[in-house]
C-alpha cells in the first residue's frame, strides 16, 4: 500500500510565547519490514513546561518501542500497552526528581494502518476521524466529562461543544495514573477513506463539515496546513496538531515533498500569501 501523509503543528494564536504542549510523530517502517506505519498525536497539560515534557515523553516512547519492535505480527494493542506503561514510569521518575512536573500529563491518540483497516488507541480527548466524500466519522472515544455524558445520552454534540466542562478529562497519561483503560478499536477502511488525527486545538474550533471539506479537497500536507490555518483564523485558543493520511494500492510510502514530517505553520505568512 502507498501511504500518503501530511502533518502540521502550531502553538496557536493565543499561546504565542509559551511552550507548545502538543507533540506528534509519524513512524514509518524500514524497507522490507512488516511493521505498519503508526501515527501519533499527544496533547500535554500541567504547568508551564510540564505538558510539553509529558507529550514529548509519549512520542519518544512510541518512537523507541517502534524501533525496537521485533516479529512479524504487529499488534497495536500490545505495542501501545507497553508504550503507555513506560510513559507512566518515565513521568513518575521525572515528577519525583522535579516538583514542577508533579501535575504533568497528556492525552494520546495513535493509529496503525494495515490493508483495509485502521487500528486505534486513545486516552483523553485527542481525536481520530475516518473521512470520505459521504461523511466524517469520529472513531475514538473522548475520555472527558462531556464525552461520557454524550455516550450516556445526556448531552447532544452541540450541547457538549458549549458545555463549561468540555475540557475536563476523565482519563489521561500521567505520573499519578491508576486503573487506566485506553480505548482500542479496529475500523474497516475502503480505498477512498482518509484518516485524520488531531488535538482539541483543531476539533474544538473548526467544524467537522469544514474539516471534511478541506481534507477531501486537498493533498494531505496541504490539508494539514490549511486546517491549522483555519483553527488560527478562529482565534487559535490552543495548540494545534494535525496528521492527515490516505492509502493507495501497490506503491511505496510517500513522504511529503520538500516538507518536514511536522510542519510548524507560520500563521502570519499563511494569511499574507493566501
Amino acid at each position: 500500500m502507498e501511504t500518503l501523509y501530511g502533518s502540521a503543528i502550531d502553538i496557536g494564536i493565543k499561546r504565542r510565547g509559551k511552550p507548545n504542549q502538543d507533540s506528534l510523530i509519524v513512524l514509518l517502517p524500514q524497507p522490507n519490514a512488516t511493521t505498519p506505519p503508526v501515527f501519533v498525536v499527544a496533547d500535554g497539560m500541567g504547568g508551564y513546561t510540564g505538558g510539553e515534557v509529558a507529550s514529548q515523553t509519549i512520542v519518544h516512547q512510541f518512537s523507541s518501542h517502534y524501533s525496537a519492535w521485533k516479529g512479524s505480527n504487529f499488534s497495536l494493542a500490545i505495542f501501545a500497552d507497553s508504550v503507555i506503561a513506560d510513559s507512566i514510569s518515565e513521568m513518575k521518575s521525572k515528577a519525583s526528581a522535579d516538583a514542577q512536573y508533579a501535575s504533568m500529563g497528556s492525552t494520546v491518540v495513535a493509529v496503525s494502518l494495515e490493508k483495509g483497516k485502521a487500528n486505534l488507541v486513545n486516552v483523553g480527548d485527542s481525536r481520530a476521524y475516518i473521512i470520505n466524500t459521504n461523511r466524517i466519522r469520529q472513531i475514538n472515544h473522548d475520555h472527558s466529562y462531556v464525552g461520557e455524558m454524550m455516550r450516556a445520552g445526556l448531552l447532544t454534540a452541540e450541547e457538549a461543544m458549549n458545555h463549561p466542562k468540555k475540557n475536563q478529562l476523565t482519563q489521561s497519561i500521567s505520573a499519578h495514573t491508576v486503573d487506566l483503560k485506553p480505548y482500542y478499536s479496529t475500523e474497516l477502511m475502503s480505498t477512498d477513506d482518509i484518516v485524520l488525527l488531531c488535538s482539541d486545538g483543531l476539533w474544538g474550533v473548526v467544524s467537522e463539515p469544514l474539516i471534511q471539506f478541506i481534507v477531501m479537497e486537498n493533498p494531505p500536507q496541504r490539508a494539514a496546513e490549511l486546517l491549522v490555518q483555519m483553527a488560527n483564523e478562529r482565534g487559535g485558543p490552543d495548540n494545534i496538531s494535525v496528521i492527515v493520511v490516505r492509502q493507495k494500492a501497490d506503491a511505496p510510502i510517500t513522504k511529503p515533498t520538500l516538507r518536514a514530517q511536522a510542519t510548524q505553520v507560520d500563521f502570519s505568512t499563511q494569511i499574507t500569501n493566501r
